[in-house]
């Protein structure tokens, strides 16, 4: 086997990271005197769980070469993640950002986002290193790439289509986001890459709002599979928990919902994913599953986007069950 068949990494990812600028809690944006920056993206969330897990994780972007730029790609570094094929632009063109009000019951988060144009939606697709997306045991995508810009969506489909050429497992996470096309637009894209899938993530609402499956999980995730040819679908399912089925083995397998003291839930369904392909290739799909939901439910425990968790706060969490709040680490 040459050095190039063996994979450098555990996943690798690729897409949009932004800055976060957040109220503080309890303020409105339009009143706020001050906002607290940190960074955030699906991809980049996911590496940074795996990361942090111990997995070798490496995340690409376009970002500009300027003070913002520099900021996102060091805070991802920070927790482990590989970011040395991020691709810097002219220091003029710009990041994407957005804006969180965060929400209280009986009130949701706003978003607002400015991310139009953006270093990554600029983004010719022969400017990526395709036999490096490829170096992975997985290549994770979302689909939010590529409703990002024209260019995006050809360099996605086609680095699905290289790892999976290159003989890498190749993961994608549904992630509609109505804000940046419509459900039409993204199942035409999202169809066009399905054949080079191996395992697909998706709320049970995408799958009924995108696709037209039953509001039945189970049947949903059946109905998918068989007409797509994904062998792995993995359906979320809030407080349900998540369900997956194996289309090779006709193996329906289900994973309850970890309890958890929610502080912000933006970031939630990136820890799953990471949790689940952390569980899935040390193990199997059971784990994978319930890994996935713990680690969803610690990443809540937390502000922001990403999941400080550590293997070893994973691992307790999977032996004790939930844990109890007012215990006292010492």
């Amino acid at each position: 086997m040459s050095d190039s068949a063996v994979p450098r990494y555990d996943v690798v990812t690729w897409g949009e990271t932004m800055l976060r600028l957040s109220a503080p809690r309890g303020e409105p944006l339009e009143a706020t005197p001050a906002l607290e920056v940190a960074v955030g993206g699906t991809e980049s969330n996911v590496a940074i769980a795996l990361a942090r897990l111990g997995r070798p994780a490496a995340w690409v972007s376009r970002l500009p070469a300027n003070p913002l730029g520099r900021r996102i790609a060091r805070d991802i570094a920070a927790h482990g993640v590989d970011v040395s094929h991020v691709l810097w632009a002219d220091a003029a063109e710009k990041a994407g950002l957005y804006f969180i009000e965060p929400g209280a019951a009986p009130r949701p988060n706003l978003v607002l986002y400015e991310r139009r144009d953006s270093a990554v939606a600029r983004l010719q697709p022969d400017a990526l290193d395709y036999a490096f997306l490829a170096s992975g045991r997985v290549l994770h995508l979302t689909g939010i790439t590529p409703a990002l810009s024209e260019g995006c969506r050809a360099a996605w489909l086609r680095s699905a289509r290289e790892a999976r050429a290159a003989g890498r497992r190749v993961s994608l996470d549904v992630n509609y986001r109505a804000k940046l096309w419509s459900p039409a637009a993204a199942r035409e894209t999202l169809e066009a890459a399905l054949g080079h899938v191996d395992v697909l993530f998706s709320g049970l609402r995408d799958l009924t709002l995108l696709f037209g499956l039953p509001e039945d999980a189970e049947a949903a995730a059946r109905t998918f599979a068989a007409a797509y040819g994904v062998p792995l679908v993995v359906v979320t399912l809030g407080d349900q928990g998540a369900l997956a089925w194996e289309g090779d083995t006709e193996r329906l397998q289900r994973a309850p919902v970890v309890p958890t003291d929610v502080q912000e839930r933006i970031g939630a369904g990136d820890a799953f994913a990471a949790g689940f392909l952390h569980g899935w290739l040390e193990r199997d799909v059971a784990h994978g599953l319930h890994c996935g939901n713990a680690l969803a439910a610690l990443k809540q425990t937390w502000r922001g986007d990403a999941s400080w968790a550590t293997r070893a706060e994973l691992d307790a969490l999977l032996a004790d069950g939930a844990a109890d709040a007012r215990r006292v680490q010492r």
